[in-house]
């Protein structure tokens, strides 16, 4: 008997983001594409009530036979990804060409808007070369990214970013989900980014050139050595340490960022009044980190204020999880 034929996997693309899908399309406009004797026609978009629905409503020709189909798009509840893909209604075979289509579909959110990157796909072939990361700024350009080698203090805020004005540091910023949405609100604030991990360093750099943030800069560098060595005492406004690496094992909770020498380089950096803001999913971390804070006597704790939550893509993941999310707030003391 001969074995069942398996239909395969839908063919879709991941576009990773943390921005509404209401605002990822707006910008987007129906287009016509050729190749050959093949047209590809996005001919209309429809956004759902609840904004995180969306219907293209699309049209192939090939060789003068037109298919009319719909791509739909979909945000995630956890990590707000958005997944392209066809709608089942009416059911359409996945050719070569209705995958295009959805590569198509892709790509046009991409090119516009900055905050969305193409991640998993079961099309590649059909994707186009012409929305991949914006090259290394050639000499001269403007570049968010600071020498982190090459970093000493006391550093000055004014050079740093070209104009006086409050400074906030984030601690570890991932892909930047806080830190994105956070220079956009406070154009009159910079922000500075100090994430250890190249790959992360790299992508933030990029994401910032092509949103042409200019109130934010780019570190790769120890948060601890760079907060104790070359930030100058009393010019921070904030500190923000969103979900940081738990170290979960007991060998390795010597690696944790939140130490007696962390909590008070921290207070050293902060503004009288200026605060500390921390949030984790690990509650054994959670209270070791508690610990510490409170031990510090430069810093008091503060009630945790309504806009410390759903800062960043991990939060969202994790509450979709059903995962305990654990907030704390520090002040530095006046006089």
């Amino acid at each position: 008997m001969a074995a069942k034929r398996s239909r395969g996997e839908v063919p879709h693309v991941v576009l990773e983001t943390s921005s509404p899908l209401h605002e990822l399309i707006e910008g987007i406009h129906p287009f016509v594409e050729r190749e050959g004797s093949t047209v590809w026609r996005l001919r209309d978009l429809f956004l759902n009530g609840d904004g995180r629905h969306a219907l293209a409503e699309c049209l192939v020709v090939r060789g003068g036979r037109p298919r009319r189909f719909f791509v739909h798009l979909a945000q995630r509840e956890g990590d707000a990804s958005i997944v392209v893909r066809p709608y089942p209604v009416p059911v359409i075979d996945a050719t070569p060409s209705v995958k295009r289509m959805i590569a198509l579909v892709a790509e046009a959110v991409r090119r516009h808007h900055p905050d969305v990157e193409i991640g998993h796909t079961t099309v590649r072939d059909y994707l186009s070369d012409r929305y991949r990361y914006a090259p290394d700024p050639e000499p001269g350009e403007w570049d968010p990214r600071l020498p982190g080698n090459g970093l000493s203090g006391p550093l000055d805020w004014e050079t740093v970013f070209g104009r006086p004005g409050p400074v906030e540091i984030e601690i570890g910023s991932g892909k930047g989900g806080f830190l994105v949405g956070a220079a956009i609100r406070s154009p009159e604030t910079g922000f500075l980014s100090i994430e250890w991990a190249a790959a992360y360093a790299e992508g933030l750099r990029d994401r910032i050139r092509r949103r042409d943030l200019r109130n934010v800069r780019v570190v790769r560098a120890d948060a601890g050595r760079l907060l104790a060595e070359a930030v100058r005492a009393g010019t921070v406004r904030a500190v923000h340490v969103y979900f940081p690496d738990p170290w979960p094992k007991e060998r390795h909770h010597k690696r944790r960022l939140v130490t007696p020498a962390f909590a008070g380089a921290v207070a050293e950096a902060l503004e009288p009044g200026g605060e500390l803001r921390f949030v984790t999913d690990h509650g054994e971390y959670f209270e070791e980190a508690k610990a510490v804070l409170d031990a510090e006597p430069r810093l008091e704790s503060v009630e945790v204020s309504d806009d410390m939550v759903d800062l960043t893509n991990y939060e969202r993941k994790y509450r979709a999880e059903g995962r305990p999310i654990h907030r704390a707030r520090y002040r530095r003391r006046r006089g």
